[in-house]
């Protein structure tokens, strides 16, 4: 169901306002992105910005609840970014062709749940005001459509057993992470990743990475 319901808001959303590609995201207790879905997205620019950019990324979900507004264009994110921080976001976009982006974040009883992206390469234009007043029109819809969606899985339930470190590694392969990128991500020699990736094996019992995120989470 939440699969679906993901694909239907991309749709929905590339109908009414064009870019050049969408993500839509579910938002845990931590105010993080998860269980992303993307459409016309290059797979490459998903992991590059998950193993290297997420931290530096001003619309991520909890920065978004700072500005207390539903929809945010990237230029007002970045003003209140710091400097540094903005030039390594900056860099991360202009390897990709990326020149414009707008957040638009669902809340149920105001915690964010769920977020759509809208990214636009330097084909087309900024978005313009008429186009986020229109993302404002769907995000009242998508605000309530997400009421219906089920709560997620428990993360505890479905990793128990594990350390925490195992834990982290589990999620970010959840994300498509290569033992590289889970490397970079989270400051450990490779040698490590893959001494943690052998002991999820054994708990798991899978034999595959698909298969051993597919067990982590059912």
């Amino acid at each position: 169901m939440q699969q679906d319901f993901g694909q239907q808001c991309l749709i929905a959303f590339s109908q009414v306002v064009p870019a050049s590609c969408f993500a839509f995201y579910r938002v845990d207790e931590q105010l993080r992105a998860r269980d992303f879905q993307l459409l016309r997205m290059d797979a490459r620019t998903h992991r590059d910005y998950l193993a290297h950019y997420r931290d530096f990324d001003p619309l991520q979900p909890a920065l978004c609840l700072d500005e207390q507004r539903p929809v945010v264009p990237l230029g007002d994110a970045m003003a209140r970014q710091a400097g540094g921080a903005r030039l390594v976001y900056q860099g991360f976009l202009a390897r990709h062709g990326i020149h414009d982006v707008v957040e638009v974040i669902a809340h149920d009883r105001q915690r964010p749940v769920a977020g759509v992206s809208l990214l636009r390469t330097n084909s087309l234009a900024p978005f313009s005001a008429e186009e986020l007043q229109r993302l404002h029109g769907l995000r009242g819809l998508l605000d309530l459509a997400v009421r219906r969606l089920p709560d997620a899985p428990a993360e505890l339930d479905a990793l128990a057993g594990l350390t925490p470190k195992e834990r982290e590694i589990a999620l970010l392969l959840r994300e498509g992470l290569s033992n590289k990128d889970l490397a970079r991500q989270l400051d450990l020699g490779l040698a490590t990743v893959k001494t943690h990736m052998i002991h999820l094996f054994r708990k798991s019992g899978a034999r595959s990475r698909t298969e051993l995120v597919r067990r982590l989470f059912p």
